[in-house]
């Protein structure tokens, strides 16, 4: 036994938790043996240091924080091309790592910024009863009702349109066209929270999740003091209710503690004297309207100042406080180099982001070239979302997933995109990993690797409440994770399966062997690069050696041409797929 498997075994013993290793069972089934062995171990992986190659260094780039005379370089090689593709976009094949060493950093960076894509977005909305998108009185009237009512009568209409958007929007984070601007309307999804479950109405949400696209890398200031006017924010947090005898004071209270300035920087006072100000937004015919009629004109006090202030004024007062650029800047680092930031570190963005105009884009390029973002303790130490984690898969196998079998599966893993959680979007890092997502995130690999049957994973007593042991879910999450699982169940029963040919693929790059395949497979599917005397690669030979001579195959040369070697690949890439090690990046 390795030490790497001694240490896997005695977390999972001291946890009471299975723990199979790989060369004790060789007969159990296929969820057992790849998903329990080191589950547990990626609850305690993410603080253990991962060690970095500096293979094929080509150059280095001085950050923008300093004169290049004095600034301190970027060492530009496969180990880092590689962090800034995972963190920045949905990870990257060895080709465009290739591509990316050769570009260089400085243009590497600037990749991420392109042009707006000319792929048009799905026409979807429409027109609705009449011209310019208004609605008869009658209709809008049965909306408000079936809102009222529930969602139940709503379904059509409200599922159909957010699949459209959902299809076209997963496919653009495969196709990798514009994937910073992806992962940014992903991160203000979860930022400037709304969901569709109360707001009730898709067409709001689409076109909500349309101005934070067009404005991901904008600046910060029409970013908030534009989703505060969206019909989907008026209705998820009850502005469009706010009128001057009764304050309603939802909107203030999160723009001032989850949108702009966090907890601690304003008082309570602050946000009955902004619902105020805020009386009078609201929207009619799914646009929005100052209603002057409602709108308190009273003298109020936000923040230190006083005087007939108005919504937009208390913006203002939100921007201006250093309060507000301290909390973006200490959100986008934690979100993108995957901890908490120093409080050192966070004064430096804050300052970078004051001096200019809180603009998301030249930060993100400022922290894209900044030798800290590939330090040790960054790379390769975050847990992948799911969303990240699925997008990322699909895209290292070169699979053409459906783009409702991802959207799916993000919810059964919890990010069920269009419906956050609560007002405070998703919880980031290990919150994502328990041993029961651990079990999930394997069995969505074994979907997209065709070697997982859905209704399987529906009768699987492992799925009913009852034998969720010490993890017991809440209502809510295992009827999502229910309705998720029969949603891609109808996706297999119809008749998808993926389009893979890896023992192909390993053919071409000369990976023959037991050990060759091994490196090559864990080059190609994980996110991060394993240390050579971490026993990864060696765990997933001894699992090809075992899985090959089960087949009959005695010589490590035939596997790849045998007729069983695509079937016994795909079994390694799903044993690859659920280490620890590929939850990070």
């Amino acid at each position: 036994m390795t030490e790497s498997s001694r240490s896997v075994e005695t977390l999972g013993r001291s946890r009471g938790l299975p723990c199979v290793l790989p060369g004790d069972q060789a007969n159990m089934s296929i969820r057992s043996l790849y998903f329990s062995w080191r589950a547990s171990a990626c609850l305690a992986f993410a603080s253990v240091p991962v060690l970095a190659s500096s293979a094929c260094e080509v150059g280095a780039v001085a950050a923008s924080t300093t004169t290049s005379a004095q600034a301190p370089l970027v060492e530009w090689n496969r180990r880092n091309a590689e962090h800034l593709l995972n963190r920045a976009a949905f990870g990257a094949t060895d080709a465009e790592v290739d591509v990316a060493v050769a570009r260089g950093l400085a243009a590497s960076i600037e990749a991420l910024f392109p042009a707006d894509a000319k792929v048009p977005r799905p026409e979807i909305l429409g027109l609705r009863d009449l011209p310019l998108d208004l609605e008869r009185p009658e209709t809008r009237l049965r909306n408000v009702e079936g809102r009222r009512e529930g969602l139940s009568r709503l379904q059509p209409d409200l599922i159909s349109p957010l699949n459209m958007w959902g299809d076209w929007w997963i496919e653009r984070m495969r196709q990798s066209e514009d994937p910073l601007r992806e992962r940014m309307t992903i991160f203000w999804h979860g930022h400037f929270v709304s969901s569709v479950k109360e707001v009730g109405n898709a067409h709001e949400m689409i076109e909500q999740l349309a101005f934070l696209r067009d404005n991901a890398l904008g600046d910060f200031e029409t970013l908030l003091r534009g989703v505060g006017r969206t019909p989907a924010m008026l209705a998820y947090l009850n502005n469009d209710e706010n009128v001057k005898e009764h304050p309603n004071e939802n909107w203030a209270r999160e723009l001032f503690e989850l949108f702009s300035l966090g907890d601690g920087n304003y008082t309570e006072d602050d946000i009955k004297q902004a619902a105020r100000a805020f009386t009078g937004w609201t929207d009619k015919e799914g646009r929005f309207l100052f209603d002057r009629i409602v709108h308190d004109f009273g003298a109020k006090q936000v923040l230190g100042r006083a005087g007939a202030l108005d919504g937009d004024m208390v913006v203002d007062l939100a921007l201006e406080q250093e309060a507000c650029a301290r909390f973006m800047a200490a959100k986008l680092l934690h979100h993108f180099e995957g901890a908490p930031a120093s409080i050192e570190r966070v004064e430096e963005y804050a300052a970078f982001l004051r001096a200019n105009d809180l603009h998301i884009g030249a930060f993100l390029r400022r922290l894209f070239a900044d030798p800290a973002f590939y330090r040790d303790e960054v790379v390769g130490r975050r847990v992948a979302p799911p969303i990240e984690w699925l997008v990322g898969n699909a895209r290292r196998l070169d699979l053409s997933a459906p783009g409702q079998m991802v959207l799916n599966m993000g919810d059964v893993l919890g990010q069920r995109l269009f419906w956050p959680p609560s007002v405070k979007g998703w919880e980031p890092d290990m919150a994502w990993i328990t041993t029961a997502t651990m079990m999930y995130r394997s069995n969505m690999a074994g979907i997209m690797l065709g070697l997982v049957s859905v209704q399987g994973l529906i009768r699987d007593a492992e799925f009913d409440e009852r034998s969720m042991g010490d993890e017991p879910m809440m209502a809510a999450a295992k009827k999502s994770r229910s309705n998720g699982l029969n949603q891609l169940a109808y996706i297999q029963d119809t008749g998808w399966k993926p389009e893979l040919s890896l023992a192909a693929r390993a053919k071409a790059a000369l990976a023959v062997g037991d050990a060759r395949l091994a490196a090559w497979l864990c080059g190609e599917l994980l996110a991060i690069e394993v240390p050579l005397d971490s026993g990864v690669r060696g765990s997933v030979a001894a699992f090809l050696a075992r899985e090959r001579r089960e087949a009959g195959i005695e010589m490590e040369t035939q596997l790849l041409a045998h007729p069983e070697g695509e079937a016994i690949v795909r079994r390694a890439a799903h044993f690859v797929l659920s280490l620890p090690e590929s939850q990070l990046n």
